[in-house]
């Protein structure tokens, strides 16, 4: 859902939307990841090789807020990408949250503060995601209980497990 939803909004936008591969202004944002996200990515990192795990513990232990996300790449790249929170799946387009009606959320690469964004659908087809995302995280928060997470927090713990 949420990549047919940026699909629709690169189509809408083209060239404006300035999200890909080495792109990282989001990546020093101080948020904290769904117990849903963090065990995704702890999934994903338990496969990677040692080396990249020693990288990936390396930068979580010495990370500080305002501090580059530790999972981003030397080239800007992110390097859990396959497994990235939802948050970081969002970012960059325009975001409408149903719960906090009346503001729109975007990059200011992709639009100024305060722009008029034209879209007859963000509201509507984002409205959709957050619901099914809020259903997804409720269910699996039943059987699986925990607290949000910054991925920092997230990589410590999966290195940390056995």
């Amino acid at each position: 859902m949420i990549l047919k939803e940026f699909n629709r909004n690169i189509e809408l936008h083209g060239d404006r939307i300035k999200c890909r591969k080495g792109c990282s202004a989001c990546c020093s944002q101080i948020f904290r990841i769904t117990p849903a996200d963090s065990w995704i990515i702890k999934d994903h990192i338990k496969k990677l090789s040692d080396p990249e795990k020693e990288i990936l513990l390396k930068k979580a232990l010495a990370y500080k807020i305002h501090d580059p996300c530790p999972a981003l790449g030397e080239s800007g790249e992110c390097t859990i990408y396959e497994a990235r929170p939802v948050i970081c799946r969002k970012f960059g387009m325009p975001i409408y949250d149903y719960k906090k009606p009346g503001k729109i959320f975007a990059c200011e690469l992709n639009f100024a503060d305060g722009e008029e964004i034209h879209d007859d659908k963000l509201i509507e087809e984002q409205t959709k995601i957050g619901i099914y995302w809020d259903k997804l995280k409720d269910e699996f928060e039943k059987h699986y209980p925990g607290k949000p997470l910054t991925i920092a927090e997230t990589i410590i713990s999966a290195l940390s497990e056995k």
